[in-house]
């Protein structure tokens, strides 16, 4: 009994340093957005989603802009992390609009307090992100700049929900797209999701939250202990990344889609009516499907994006030291790696460009 309780002190008082350690260090790495505009793209459903626009210094007539979508229980900081890897402000220098998007429940995306009324804090799934937010984030940047057409840039579940949309409706407005990690398929991630579907039926939200008061300070102090996993070793870009780009808390009812996903083998819906890995199969305009070369998934989910994309012109890369790039990047290190200034943005830009009316 003694012991135990010993034990339990021993470890309060062990996170009780942790927590004030992480309110020491948390401020000095808290990043500001310098976007040129904010805007709020309004959903049909009552969501404001948070838009940060990067204009050109010298803005191309007929070019079209550049929305840059974040990945799953992230934020704008995803694309836009700092001066050093930024890929909005990247692509601003390149000539490019730029509009860094969140989805709802990540950053500064709200519910509207009228629509607000009778929902659920975090009673948000990736169809919603798929049938509501696509579509107003698109709908809002064409008006807002008059363009007939938007280049779409997703990581991750960014770039999931454009493959979604395109299987549940016509395909957006879009001129072209580029889609890094993205999956496609949940045929080889076939597996028993069981500690995780007791979870997101016990509670309502994905708590990150409760995680980084205690990995901040660890990370800190040792920063290469989260290399072998994440690819980041750099302790300012590690601990900002902690406290910036990752949200607070995510919805339970988004874990328990993609639990189903992963228990079904199925890339699909969450009632189960629509199969999402129908979407490459109707893409048409340019793709381009980048795939990190260090991995933990099979390279094939999300290969097949590109595999199956009806797209005549389309291309897919690898970024790994084999394929003549300096390094294996990860999923997670990708976009905010040293080097990817210099050998990641560059791919991206010059897509777009090469794909843009003018």
């Amino acid at each position: 009994m003694h012991i135990a309780l010993a034990a339990l002190c021993i470890a309060a008082a062990a996170a009780a340093i942790l927590v004030g350690a992480w309110l020491l260090i948390r401020p000095r790495y808290l990043l500001p957005t310098p976007a040129d505009e904010t805007h709020a793209a309004r959903t049909q459903d009552g969501w404001e989603l948070a838009l940060y626009r990067y204009r050109p210094a010298v803005p191309v007539p007929g070019r079209e802009p550049v929305v840059l979508c974040h990945g799953m229980l992230s934020n704008r900081y995803n694309v836009d992390l700092d001066e050093e890897v930024s890929l909005a402000r990247h692509l601003r220098g390149r000539g490019l609009d730029c509009w860094v998007m969140e989805l709802r429940g990540h950053g500064g995306s709200r519910r509207t307090a009228a629509d607000g009324a009778g929902n659920g804090p975090f009673d948000w799934t990736m169809d919603d992100y798929i049938r509501h937010d696509l579509p107003a984030v698109v709908a809002h940047v064409v008006g807002a700049t008059g363009a007939e057409r938007v280049h779409w840039f997703g990581h991750s579940m960014g770039g999931m929900i454009l493959y979604g949309h395109c299987a549940a409706n016509a395909v957006p407005l879009i001129r072209s797209a580029v889609l890094t990690d993205a999956p496609a398929s949940f045929e080889r991630l076939k597996g028993r999701a069981r500690a995780g579907r007791i979870y997101g039926k016990l509670f309502p939200a994905v708590p990150p939250a409760l995680v980084i008061p205690f990995l901040t300070p660890i990370v800190w102090l040792l920063p290469e202990v989260m290399a072998p996993r994440y690819g980041i070793s750099n302790r300012r870009r590690m601990v900002s990344l902690l406290n910036n780009a990752i949200i607070p808390w995510g919805s339970s009812k988004v874990l328990l889609q993609i639990c189903d996903m992963l228990e079904s083998g199925r890339f699909r819906s969450g009632d189960g009516a629509v199969d999402y890995e129908e979407g490459p199969g109707r893409i048409e305009f340019p793709l381009l499907v980048i795939s990190a070369g260090r991995r933990r998934l099979d390279e094939e989910v999300v290969k097949c994006g590109f595999t199956r994309a009806a797209a005549a012109d389309k291309k897919y890369i690898r970024l790994s030291r084999a394929d003549g790039y300096s390094t294996d990047y990860t999923h997670s290190n990708l976009l905010v790696a040293d080097s990817s200034p210099a050998e990641v943005f560059p791919l991206i830009a010059e897509w777009f460009l090469r794909h843009s009316s003018a």
